[in-house]
């Protein structure tokens, strides 16, 4: 692989040296001065806005229009393994989602991208199993040209970012996310790549947010840090134009970018956040789509190789994939189901039955007290989940193995830990967590009996909590049990059978 080496001095020059793209006067309509976002299809005026990839202030409006080259850019964000179709949910599924890009590319042959803004793989039985395998070669069928490295990359270490970058014929980027021993940039990623459309060179950049780390088990982030995005998206796009550039993308793992990037590129695709953007800040469409595959951004822009200008066209949030009675692609499909054997067998067990809709409140009630069940056998007296790693509702009727593992993705360690009373009530006082068997508000544990704080006791909770340094305990004594605490709920269903969902209110 190549290395790709951005020290700061670089990252200096960028900034001091070279400075941003210059911007084209004229051809910019309203919506290039404010921002722009619906719950519905929305798109900007094809001639909206316009920069300069070179120092050239002519106006691409003097050339002849047989110049100008339309390229199109579609982007998928946080689609974390929802390889299948889930009409319910509104999520087409990948082998769908690959006849659409398909019908982009015919629509604009030579002049399509088709990139990924993060958290492709983690979140499904079908893509857990696979630990990514199943959508990494999937996204190969589909023609991806990059993808951003998102957090949830990271959540089976970097063994699997590896293994599938092995996998990919695409390359996977990150250019602020630094191996402490080196200083350098993860040897696993780049910080950008070029490509090539119809003679002109197109820049792509990644990046994710700076604090991300924190959203990540601490001992599979331990040999990384992610450093200032803005910093090493200027430096990387300074790069690119050095290189030839006629126009940068960046791709941006988190819910906003740092404004002093947008003037050195052309166009942004967000993610992380699971929002709908599409907005344009001085002259730069920001994008992002939901979630799951439940949308698509595309933006398109408009390349004059006689002036190197380039004008903003269309953007939007394509969210109307559903309806537009996409079959599904062959070649896909035959991906996926040359992985059916090792999935379906634990995905489509039948589990139990669910009386009425549960929610992620109750299935988070669920999960802790299935865990204190377990712990009880270590003596723990007190169960703790995180919030966050409640990912979905499970609906009401038949419940399989493949709908848990999709509400409680994350392969979290159930740890016991020993904690002084005064320690636990630090833990009982971040309202951030699922509990079971204390109250947070009084201090007492359920049996009405008082937490002291100078007794020492245990409890159970998952290590994406027990390794964050927030919740106090006695680390050299804590037990890794190697449960996981979807397995827990899983038995928990089959020894009910029936489950009513308000018995966890």
């Amino acid at each position: 692989m190549k290395k790709f080496i951005l020290p700061l001095l670089l990252v200096s020059v960028a900034l001091v040296s070279c400075g941003p793209t210059t911007s084209s006067s004229s051809l910019i309509s309203s919506s290039s001065s404010s921002s722009s976002s619906g719950s519905s299809l929305s798109s900007s005026s094809s001639s909206s806005s316009s920069s300069s990839s070179s120092s050239s202030s002519s106006s691409s409006s003097s050339s002849s229009l047989t110049d100008n080259t339309t390229l199109d850019f579609y982007a998928l964000n946080d689609f974390h393994g929802a390889v299948a179709y889930n009409q319910s949910n509104k999520e087409p599924g990948i082998n769908r989602l690959a006849t659409y890009f398909d019908q982009r590319e015919t629509a604009n042959p030579g002049g399509t991208v088709i990139l990924s803004a993060g958290d492709m793989w983690q979140g499904s039985a079908d893509s857990n199993i696979t630990h990514g395998a199943l959508v990494t070669d999937c996204m190969n069928a589909m023609n991806f040209d990059a993808m951003e490295i998102g957090n949830h990359e990271f959540d089976w270490t970097d063994t699997y970012i590896y293994a599938n970058e092995q996998r990919a014929n695409f390359p996977f980027l990150g250019a602020n996310i630094i191996n402490i021993a080196t200083d350098q940039i993860a040897d696993f990623a780049q910080p950008y790549t070029m490509i090539e459309r119809q003679g002109i060179h197109i820049g792509i950049l990644g990046i994710i947010g700076d604090s991300l780390e924190s959203s990540i088990l601490p001992s599979a982030i331990a040999n990384y840090e992610f450093k200032s995005s803005a910093s090493y998206a200027i430096a990387a796009a300074t790069a690119l134009r050095q290189e030839g550039a006629n126009i940068v993308i960046a791709l941006n793992h988190n819910g906003t970018i740092d404004d002093t990037i947008l003037p050195y590129v052309n166009a942004v695709f967000n993610g992380h956040s699971h929002t709908l953007q599409n907005e344009v800040i001085d002259g730069v469409p920001e994008m992002q789509a939901l979630y799951n595959g439940r949308a698509v951004s595309h933006v398109s822009l408009i390349y004059n190789k006689t002036d190197d200008t380039v004008m903003l066209g269309t953007h939007e949030v394509v969210q109307n994939l559903m309806s537009l009675n996409l079959t599904e692609a062959s070649d896909v499909q035959a991906i996926y189901d040359s992985y059916k054997p090792m999935i379906d067998p634990i995905k489509n067990e039948v589990v139990g039955t669910l009386t009425s809709e549960m929610s992620e409140q109750q299935l988070g009630t669920m999960a802790v007290e299935s865990m204190l069940e377990f712990g009880a056998t270590y003596d723990a007296k007190v169960a703790f989940h995180n919030t966050g790693g409640i990912r979905a509702t499970l609906p009401a009727g038949t419940v399989t193995y493949g709908m848990i593992y999709t509400a409680l993705p994350f392969d979290n360690d159930l740890i016991i830990c020993s904690v002084t009373g005064s320690q636990l009530k630090d833990w009982l006082s971040n309202s951030g967590n699922f509990v079971y068997g204390a109250n947070r508000y009084t201090s007492k544990f359920t049996d009405g009996t008082s937490i002291v704080n100078t007794t020492i006791y245990k409890i159970i909770t998952i290590n994406y909590l027990s390794e964050n340094a927030s919740y106090p305990h006695d680390v050299a004594n804590q037990i890794n049990t190697h449960a996981l605490v979807r397995d827990l709920v899983r038995q928990k269903f089959l020894d009910l059978g029936t489950v009513n969902p308000t018995d966890y209110n």
